[in-house]
């Protein structure tokens, strides 16, 4: 026990640590997810999570602002602890990220939602992970970073925090404070398109669908609906006209500049787009949607 509270201990302190963010810390976001960065300010909560080789534990502190220990409801911290450990996962790190998520949810009862994205959370995994090899642990450990930080945090423009529905499943998509990547964001849109799904027909366009059978019919495609309405908003063809023409590139020339804006400033640059915190994210889809879904 006592080897127990020395790393919980060293965790705390590395978490409270007011310069640069280790890799393997974060900030907690609402429904188990995080994002990158650093609580800033006294009056705050941390969130540790102690990977051991029996089993992963969850402490959760509260200070004020003196960095003084607050009680967590009618004990000093919030506890709890799920089995096994992570190292009983070798092999399968999807495993292994999800059976720490009833902790995460556990410490969101805690953590007040207006200081979610501003709640550092450290993840030390000790001897029980070393047993079984730098590769496999190493797959675990990505696994779990994969995980928290959560699909489309990285598609939503800087200062937006929230979550996104997509295919009846509801996400947390609270982004990093550093804002949308264009590149993981490109990853996680081409990863949820399935190009690569079974096809059961000749030719198939993405997640199994038939593509219509090819050829230079295809060569120009007539799009319609959201393809239109973001075009036309963020300026690149005429609002005004019925129709117009443009191409891929446009899309995506659009979106990396698009993506490196936060919520306040694409505002301002594109007054006429309805949901500005999903801009990037629906430049990248429609993009993704035409060059590898459609492969125009």
């Amino acid at each position: 026990m006592a080897a127990d509270h020395l790393v919980v201990a060293m965790l705390l302190l590395l978490a409270l640590s007011p310069p640069a963010v280790a890799d393997d810390t974060a900030v907690l976001g609402q429904k188990g997810g995080v994002v990158e960065g650093q609580a800033a300010g006294p009056g705050r909560y941390a969130v540790i999570l102690d990977a051991g080789s029996t089993g992963t534990r969850v402490h959760v502190f509260r200070f004020d602002n003196k960095l003084d220990l607050l009680k967590v409801g009618d004990d000093i911290e919030l506890f709890a602890k799920v089995d096994p450990g992570l190292s009983s996962y070798a092999g399968r790190p999807q495993d292994a990220a999800n059976s720490i998520l009833p902790l995460l949810d556990k410490a969101n009862t805690v953590v007040p939602t207006r200081l979610m994205n501003k709640t550092p959370l450290k993840l030390g995994a000790t001897a029980g992970l070393r047993l079984i090899g730098d590769e496999k642990a190493n797959q675990i450990l990505e696994a779990i970073l994969e995980r928290k930080d959560g699909p489309f945090s990285n598609c939503m423009l800087r200062g937006f925090s929230g979550n996104y529905t997509y295919n009846d499943k509801q996400y947390d998509a609270t982004t990093a404070p550093q804002g949308a990547d264009y590149h993981k964001c490109r990853e996680e849109v081409v990863k949820l398109l399935k190009v690569n799904a079974p096809c059961e027909t000749k030719n198939c366009s993405f997640n199994g669908v038939w593509n219509g059978g090819g050829g230079a019919g295809q060569d120009d495609l007539y799009v319609a609906s959201a393809f239109y309405y973001i075009a036309s908003h963020v300026g690149f063809i005429d609002s005004d006209a019925p129709s117009a023409k443009s191409t891929p590139a446009t899309f995506k020339a659009v979106a990396e500049k698009a993506c490196k804006l936060s919520v306040k400033e694409a505002k301002v640059e594109y007054p006429n787009v309805r949901d500005h915190a999903y801009l990037c994210m629906d430049l990248i889809y429609e993009y993704s949607l035409l060059v590898d879904g459609f492969e125009i």
